[in-house]
């Protein structure tokens, strides 16, 4: 694994790590086989410790540990951000309306959107009656959302008053709105009212990850949609950042290849990308190496500076 791969891993499970207490971090590491030290060093930045532990693990302990803590996150309810800021650091902000009976799915669609694609995504709430400071952050995410989803159950959803009014808010504030319908559902019964307009999906009978296939539809949607052009384009780039899959990476290169401008910071990313991950300086295209393929785009958007002759006669 190329240092920069180490480099990417470590951040991101320092990222996860540093928001949990000391003793399920000590417990964490401990049971991946790491020699921890003395954590009272860091004065309870565990984000600092984790990153000094990791320094020392193999490549496959690093591997095995991120898939581990991104599978955990997936299960435990967002935390409400003491400065009244709900979003992490992605470019892109996706608010995702859901009944209580379906949150495990919304939290592994959240974790796939966060760690793949550039995405973040705030899970509208993990408990029937949310309490007055988590309302207050539904209402801050409601109005900073670049896109809306709402994953409808066929039963439950129009009957929570919650999900209703973040309907109508997002309507109100002509969000782009993704619908996202369960497996089988006949859109012939659909009584969504003003949703209905909105052109929606189907989980289908055949997705065995059906938090994998949310995500991405998710995602493809965002990328489509022309009024977030300039936050979709960051997604993009990040998702090629985090590839997991040399498909993967194709599959976002066709978009980024398609953009008609791609600002120098993006391209200092994409420089990243096929420097440390391996999915994508090792993956092709139609039989060009996508390092390639990104030195092009590079020169594309921003050429050379043409060298004049001397023309002095001295």
């Amino acid at each position: 694994m190329k240092p920069g791969e180490r480099i990417r891993l470590i951040k991101r499970a320092a990222q996860i790590l540093g928001a949990q207490s000391e003793s399920d971090v000590v417990l964490t590491l401990e049971q991946h086989g790491l020699q921890i030290g003395n954590p009272d060093w860091y004065e309870g930045d565990m984000a600092a410790f984790a990153t000094n532990v990791l320094g020392s693990a193999s490549d496959q302990v690093l591997t095995d540990l991120v898939e581990f803590l991104e599978g955990e996150a997936a299960g435990h309810p967002p935390a409400i951000a003491s400065s009244g800021n709900p979003w992490g650091s992605n470019p892109t902000r996706v608010f995702i309306s859901h009944v209580h009976a379906d949150r495990h799915l919304v939290g592994g669609a959240k974790r796939i959107l966060e760690a793949r694609y550039g995405i973040d995504a705030f899970v509208a709430h993990d408990d029937i009656h949310p309490s007055r400071s988590w309302r207050d952050q539904i209402k801050i995410a409601l109005n900073t959302c670049h896109f809306f989803a709402a994953l409808i159950n066929l039963t439950d959803f129009h009957a929570s008053q919650w999900c209703d009014q973040e309907v109508g808010w997002a309507l109100a504030k002509r969000i782009p709105i993704l619908p996202i319908r369960p497996a089988g559902f006949d859109r012939m019964a659909a009584r969504d009212g003003f949703l209905e307009e909105h052109q929606d999906v189907c989980i289908p009978d055949s997705a065995t990850n059906p938090e994998y296939w949310v995500a991405h539809q998710i995602f493809s949607a965002v990328v489509r949609e022309p009024s977030l052009r300039e936050v979709s384009v960051k997604s993009l780039v990040e998702a090629l950042v985090n590839s997991r899959s040399y498909d993967s990476t194709r599959l976002i290169w066709a978009h980024i290849a398609s953009q008609p401008n791609i600002e120098s910071e993006q391209l200092r990313r994409l420089e990243y990308a096929v420097q440390t991950n391996d999915q994508v300086y090792n993956a092709n295209v139609d039989g060009i190496l996508v390092p390639d393929l990104v030195k092009t785009l590079i020169e594309r958007f921003e050429p050379p500076t043409p060298s004049w002759p001397d023309d002095s006669p001295f």
